[in-house]
C-alpha cells in the first residue's frame, strides 16, 4: 500500500479553499507527508499512521481492506453509490463494490470476484437466521463466465464491541456457512442494531482467499 500517496492525495482534496491551511486535519497530513524519507516505505501499514481526525476530516468515506492471506492493509475512498451499491477503490487501482456491506465484485486482485447474486443474504444476516442461495461469477482461463451456487446457512455467534480507529460499535457477530459444488467458505459479517456492516471476513475466490473489510 503507498500509503504516502493516499496521504498526499487526501491532502490535495482537503486543502482546497483559503482557510485551508488552517484547517488541523491539513496540519496533520502535512505532519505526516513531512516526516522524512525514513518512515515512509513501500510496505508502511496504514493501520499505523492513520487517525480518526484523518478520517472523519476526509472528503469521501473509506474503508480498511486487508486480505487475510497477507500482514498489510489498504485504505479504499468511495467513489460512487447506487442505491444500496457502493464503488471503493484504492490508490493501485484495485475497486471493490458491496450491496448494503455484502462483497459482490471485485477488480484487480488476481482472481477477481466478476459478479455476485447475493439478494437474499442481507436480509438473512441482519435477522441472524435463515438459508440462502448464493451466486458468484468467476472468469476461467479463456475468460469464459465460470458460475459457482452455494447453499448458505445465516447463524448469530455472539455480540461483540469493536472499536474502529478510537470509535466503538455494539455489533452482533454473524456466520454465513457456504457450501456447493466449488468448494465451501465462511462469511463473518459484524453488525449493529440499525443493520450497519461495520467490519466483514468476506470470501472472494480461491487464490485469493477472504478478506477482512472495516468501514472507517
Amino acid at each position: 500500500m503507498r500509503t504516502l500517496v493516499l496521504i498526499m492525495a487526501l491532502l490535495g482534496v482537503t486543502a482546497c479553499g483559503p482557510l485551508a491551511q488552517n484547517q488541523p486535519s491539513v496540519r496533520v497530513l502535512e505532519g505526516l507527508a513531512n516526516a522524512g524519507s525514513d518512515f515512509w516505505e513501500e510496505k508502511t501499514d496504514p493501520r499505523e499512521v492513520l487517525t480518526r481526525e484523518m478520517i472523519d476530516t476526509a472528503p469521501n468515506d473509506l474503508l480498511l481492506f486487508a486480505p487475510v492471506s497477507e500482514e498489510l492493509a489498504s485504505v479504499f475512498a468511495r467513489t460512487s453509490r447506487n442505491g444500496d451499491l457502493i464503488a471503493w477503490v484504492s490508490d493501485e487501482d484495485v475497486s471493490l463494490t458491496l450491496y448494503d456491506g455484502i462483497l459482490v465484485a471485485t477488480r484487480g486482485l488476481g482472481n477477481d470476484l466478476m459478479g455476485a447474486d447475493v439478494g437474499l443474504v442481507y436480509r438473512s444476516v441482519v435477522s441472524g437466521r435463515g438459508r440462502t442461495v448464493r451466486v458468484h461469477d468467476y472468469l476461467n482461463g479463456e475468460d469464459q463466465i465460470i458460475r459457482s451456487e452455494y447453499a448458505c446457512n445465516i447463524a448469530v455467534l455472539r455480540s461483540e464491541t469493536i472499536e474502529i480507529f478510537q470509535r466503538k460499535h455494539q455489533t452482533r457477530v454473524i456466520s454465513e456457512t457456504c457450501t456447493g459444488d466449488a468448494g465451501g467458505f465462511r462469511n463473518l459479517y459484524w453488525i449493529d442494531a440499525a443493520g450497519m456492516i461495520w467490519q466483514s471476513r468476506q470470501w472472494v475466490s480461491p487464490r485469493v482467499g477472504a478478506v477482512d473489510i472495516q468501514i472507517l
